[in-house]
């Protein structure tokens, strides 16, 4: 904890698993989870699970554990452990490994960010279909298959579109032939 402390992250120390599952219902702003994977009450590997449950993300767990071998790793790999490191651990491979954890956390965020961007333009660009094109010259309407028909203005279509004033190619072609003179 001091270690992480020294290396400029923000900590919230916790003395067992259900007390790290508390604080992680509760603040949104945290994004890397450093666990041991025994830990009292709510083990690592049940609290990497629940998060993964929850689908609390971006989130990027790390897994520390006195085990070590091919099926430890696989294990919580298959619980949803991000990484996984063995103790004893070098410190450096730590600061790492938590530094790429921000990266990824901090790429996560911004593609998350960036895809509810695109999701609100197309928000804003579907109200369009809701809109009836009407020449404002002779009141023709186009339908789907831009076709131009008569209609009689106003009008009401019962389906809640609303209409929007444009120029028809007929209405157009005398404007221009007008203008040109």
């Amino acid at each position: 904890m001091n270690l992480l402390s020294k290396w400029g992250y923000g900590v919230v120390p916790t003395t067992n698993g259900a007390e790290a599952w508390e604080v992680l219902q509760h603040d949104t702003s945290l994004r890397v989870g450093l666990f041991d994977w025994f830990m009292p009450e709510v083990n690592g590997m049940e609290l990497t699970r629940r998060i993964r449950e929850a689908n609390i993300a971006p989130f990027y767990v790390i897994l520390i554990t006195a085990r070590g071998g091919k099926d430890s790793l696989l294990e919580a790999l298959d619980a949803g452990a991000n990484d996984f490191i063995s103790k004893p651990f070098d410190k450096e491979v730590l600061q790492a490994r938590i530094k790429v954890a921000t990266q990824a956390v901090e790429l996560q965020s911004y593609l998350i960010q960036r895809l509810s961007d695109a999701e609100a333009q197309l928000q804003s660009i579907a109200q369009f279909k809701h809109f009836i094109p009407v020449c404002s010259i002779c009141g023709q309407a186009r339908d789907l298959h831009d076709q131009w028909h008569k209609i009689a203005l106003p009008f009401s279509t019962q389906t809640g579109e609303t209409e929007f004033h444009t120029c028809c190619p007929d209405c157009r072609a005398k404007m221009d032939r007008v203008r040109s003179s």
